[in-house]
């Protein structure tokens, strides 16, 4: 595979990673927002599921394979996704981790989601954002 051909299917994953989890933390906030059940409409499940998903393969990456099983071979992580995090994270790890775990527990046990959850889930979308437009700029120099 070609250097270019390689940069474009690394942009066109970080890309479809990056909208994926801003929809789904978008349709969270948006039934967070109203005080809504999250639980209670199929979108709302759906993304919450995906999210969890998502963030059980995270804390499988990022060492702690002894969290949660890993429910769905669908998901794939960015490895440059996956480096900006630990990057983020590197002095609070630890703690990062266990409000991961928190988080994959609030989403599969469909309670309610507080501002420490949606900022956590921020900073994930931030770290996917940035790995798709660091890509693209990559991509459009060459």
């Amino acid at each position: 595979m070609s250097d270019m051909s390689s940069l474009s299917h690394e942009y066109a994953s970080s890309a479809d990673f990056s909208r994926d989890i801003n929809d789904a933390v978008l349709t969270l906030k948006k039934r967070f927002v109203r005080g809504e059940d999250h639980a209670v409409e199929p979108e709302s499940r759906n993304a919450a599921k995906g999210l969890r998903d998502t963030l059980i393969h995270l804390l499988h990456r990022l060492g702690e394979s002894s969290a949660v099983p890993v429910v769905s071979a669908e998901v794939s992580i960015p490895e440059d996704v996956q480096s900006r995090i630990e990057q983020l994270h590197q002095g609070d790890l630890v703690y990062f981790l266990a409000d991961l775990k928190r988080l994959v527990d609030a989403l599969s046990g469909n309670a309610s989601l507080d501002q420490n959850d949606l900022a956590l889930l921020d900073s994930i979308c931030e770290a996917a954002d940035a790995s798709a437009s660091a890509t693209f700029r990559k991509l459009w120099r060459r």
